[in-house]
């Protein structure tokens, strides 16, 4: 818990002294990166209320657990740090900057430097401390070591890197070569970076799907068209902080004129949601999410892609895919009541009940198994398909296709309740978006709390007290799209009056 509550408080320090026009320290800020990130740490200081002085009860407990770990002269000039973060040397005035390389193989920090002195005193006492090479001097800057990590430093930028997936020696090349970037060479010089600068947003970021890695991407670049690829596609993200909100806006920031069609197709595919299936769940749901499709429309867009369309016209079992999605116009949503118990329940508006027909021909082959696959009747226009996934129902009733994992559900499918998700808050914003994705968070830990032993297996004990104190306020996460290229994700929270940073000061305090 020690670590956890160091980290906590280290965040909470720096948010304490945050702006002057950007200089040259953002020369060293990569070109290529996959992420870019800037942060305005005074404005979020401002609202946490960290700049009327209201400090002293976090500067105690972050001196106590630096005295914990330090030894005393370092312990001492640490604690001078957390009294004036601007002991480090860096300005935190200034915004700073995180990025990514591609595949998030390394992550950096650019800051800049506000006084050298300071900065080389605090390297010489982590020297002292074992925690850090001495410093080298090398293509006109200092640097030094960190186990993985990487840290350089001249009179007006700081620079530190992390490899992820090796040692750092792996990255000094690149580390220097930044360290060298003149006006004109970097990120400084390009759009993105003017985008980037100008935000008024809390926090401001620039990415693109290439940040995903490796092995998390096969089944993302299957469902896009072959001429786009993964780095293509980017979004500029806006992370503010508001009195009982945190708003993220992500918008499409691409320039390839494929990336764009795309978009369009999926704007012409779907229409905002009519919110048909709404009052068909409760309004405690734990999670529900709902879009309004053209099946027949999606499917052949799906087909463009030549790994989809080979699945689909050849798949494992011989349905007819592409009878089912052309049965399917309409809303679409699936829903979870209960995150223990792990029942969902999923509807779709269909135009006819004909495309069940493709299961009957299943028979004959599944018959073949030895009951390792098998289809039952068990109520006119239901079926349950036993398969190594589990048991699923499905039917249709009254031009709705419901499909669900528990035999309960399907019994009552089609049912509706007087307390439903049209009750709930987000609800009349639901109907402007073409998707829509909700986690009603408050249920979810209340769910947790009076389930203890699941919370502390899922999350371990200490892990889950820290998640329970840093999210207890969290009321709704909702994510919406009015159109494919914008997206807003909404972190509601029960306190309305309170700016989110300012709770979160206070959240740190108790620790």
């Amino acid at each position: 818990m020690k670590g956890w509550k160091m980290i906590g408080m280290v965040i909470a320090a720096c948010f304490m002294y945050a702006c002057s026009p950007h200089t040259e320290y953002t020369n060293a800020l990569p070109k290529d990166a996959s992420l870019m990130l800037s942060a305005d740490l005074q404005a979020m200081a401002l609202k946490g209320g960290l700049g009327n002085g209201n400090t002293q009860s976090i500067e105690e407990k972050i001196g106590g657990l630096i005295q914990e770990s330090l030894p005393d002269d370092a312990a001492r000039f640490a604690r001078q740090i957390v009294e004036d973060p601007s002991e480090t040397g860096l300005s935190f005035s200034d915004k700073m900057y995180v990025f990514a390389t591609p595949h998030a193989n390394a992550i950096g920090l650019v800051a800049k430097v506000k006084n050298e002195g300071k900065l080389e005193k605090m390297f010489n006492l982590l020297e002292e401390s074992h925690l850090c090479n001495t410093l080298t001097e090398e293509s006109g800057c200092r640097w030094t070591q960190m186990g993985n990590t990487l840290c350089a430093f001249n009179n007006g930028t700081f620079l530190a890197m992390h490899n992820r997936t090796g040692g750092a020696e792996n990255i000094k090349g690149t580390l220097l070569s930044l360290m060298r970037q003149q006006e004109g060479e970097g990120f400084a010089s390009s759009s993105d970076y003017s985008r980037l600068a100008s935000s008024d947003a809390d926090i401001c970021l620039l990415t693109d799907f290439s940040l995903i890695p490796d092995q998390w991407t096969t089944f993302l670049r299957m469902g896009l068209p072959a001429d786009i690829r993964l780095e293509d596609i980017r979004h500029l993200v806006n992370i503010r902080f508001e009195k009982g909100l945190i708003q993220i806006v992500a918008e499409d920031a691409t320039k390839n004129p494929a990336v764009q069609a795309f978009y369009q197709s999926m704007d012409k595919m779907t229409m905002p949601i009519q919110g048909k299936f709404m009052n068909a769940y409760p309004g405690k749901s734990m999670t529900w999410s709902g879009v309004n499709m053209d099946g027949k429309t999606i499917y052949n867009t799906l087909c463009q892609n030549p790994s989809i369309r080979q699945f689909m016209q050849s798949p494992p079992l011989p349905i007819d895919i592409e009878r089912i999605f052309a049965s399917i116009t309409g809303d679409v949503s699936i829903g979870m009541q209960s995150f223990l118990n792990g029942g969902w329940i999923a509807y779709a508006q269909v135009t006819n009940d004909q495309f069940l027909e493709t299961f009957e021909e299943l028979r004959p082959l599944l018959a073949m198994s030895g009951g390792q696959v098998a289809l039952y009747d068990t109520a006119p226009n239901q079926y349950a398909l036993k398969s190594y996934l589990g048991i699923h129902w499905f039917g249709v009733k009254n031009d709705v296709l419901y499909i669900t994992n528990r035999h309960t559900l399907a019994e009552e499918a089609g049912r509706t309740y007087g307390v439903s998700l049209d009750n709930r808050p987000w609800a009349s914003e639901a109907r402007k978006n073409r998707l829509i994705g909700v986690i009603n968070a408050a249920s979810l830990m209340d769910e947790m709390r009076e389930n203890p032993y699941a919370a502390r297996t899922l999350a371990g004990k200490e892990t889950w007290k820290l998640i329970d104190l840093l999210t207890g306020g969290c009321e709704d996460i909702v994510l919406n799209a009015q159109k494919w290229e914008k997206f807003t994700l909404d972190i509601q929270m029960k306190d309305k009056r309170a700016n989110v940073l300012e709770t979160l000061v206070k959240t740190l305090e108790k620790l």
